[in-house]
């Protein structure tokens, strides 16, 4: 007897490296740039490879804080400035995103997933020259 399955057409899959574990960008993470000027807390939702924030996220969770004057000089401002859209994609290791704050100031960041809770890699933006940045996962939602 032969046995047939036939795929269901589900979102692709975000291993592209097979001798990788499988992970996800699913959750609320948490980044630090390496000087400590600024904190990024955002929720990502994960679709496929594609990346987008978390609708109706809240400030406190999906927002650029500043840390140092040097900070605030990127933010924009002394309070932490909020995200009003994301994009990007995961394909497993290789992260990328851009996300808008409501200043209209809009930042990138490319990097690499070492562990389903720990990413690294470097972000820019109009008045952030590149700089590393290391986001942990703190929660899957």
């Amino acid at each position: 007897m032969i046995a047939v399955v036939a795929a269901c057409g589900g979102p692709a899959p975000t291993d592209g490296d097979p001798s990788l574990p499988a992970q996800s960008a699913n959750g609320y993470w948490v980044g630090i740039e390496q000087a400590g000027a600024l904190h990024l807390h955002i929720v990502f939702v994960q679709t496929g490879t594609t990346l987008t924030m978390q609708p109706s996220c809240t400030a406190e969770r999906c927002a650029l804080y500043p840390f140092s004057q040097t900070g605030v000089g990127f933010v924009g401002n002394d309070l932490p400035v909020t995200l009003t859209a994301v994009t990007g994609s995961f394909t497993n290791p290789t992260i990328t995103f851009t996300f808008t704050l409501s200043n209209n100031r809009r930042f990138t960041f490319t990097g690499r997933m070492a562990e389903d809770k720990l990413m690294t890699g470097k972000i820019s933006g109009p008045t952030l020259p590149e700089t590393t940045i290391t986001f942990e996962k703190r929660s899957t939602t």
